[in-house]
């Protein structure tokens, strides 16, 4: 086991279909990280959803209080399925992480408004995703209100292939945790 403050939670940023589950996905089968993901989080706690804000707010303080309880299990925690447009809701996490003694790393996936929503539109076609409140409109809402991302967030381009994409949110993790402990356990 690492010690403490070695530990890392990674939160990805970005729009809606920008990639960030993509990313994620590839980061668990490649680092002993455990998902969080809100997503799935208010599919379970709200069956029938109406993505209302009470909603939302539930869902994401199950979102903190599962990396609270991973960091109190010694688990390096990787959260998925939040935006993390108002720079509130990161400093909320990074609060939280901080006081666990772990370190956060932002991983911003910088994807043009038209290729997420490009995304989005095919996704719901194929109904592949969690969220099916994601439309051209949400995504459009959601690029306006963004703060910018913190001055220690990497920014990953979304809109490269998914290989590289991957590839280059492994190598930041992989370079936060260190060469040592990034390519063995977290």
């Amino acid at each position: 086991m690492t010690p403490k403050s070695k530990q890392l939670v990674v939160a990805l940023m970005g729009l809606p279909g920008a990639g960030k589950s993509t990313v994620a996905r590839h980061l668990a089968s490649e680092l002993p990280l455990h998902g969080v993901d809100r997503d799935a989080i208010r599919a379970a706690m709200f069956p029938r959803c109406d993505f209302t804000p009470e909603e939302k707010a539930a869902a994401n303080a199950a979102v903190l209080a599962a990396v609270d309880a991973n960091c109190r299990l010694g688990r390096a925690s990787l959260v998925d399925g939040m935006t993390f447009a108002r720079a509130n809701e990161l400093e909320a996490l990074r609060s939280r992480v901080v006081s666990a003694g772990y370190r956060l790393l932002p991983l911003c996936i910088d994807c043009p408004v038209a290729l997420a929503q490009t995304r989005i539109a095919a996704q719901a076609r194929a109904e592949r995703h969690l969220a099916s409140d994601r439309t051209a409109s949400l995504i459009a809402e959601i690029a306006a209100r963004f703060d910018a991302p913190p001055p220690d967030a990497v920014r990953i381009r979304g809109d490269q292939p998914e290989e590289e994409m991957c590839r280059d949110a492994l190598a930041a993790v992989r370079a936060a945790l260190g060469s040592e402990q990034g390519q063995s356990r977290l």
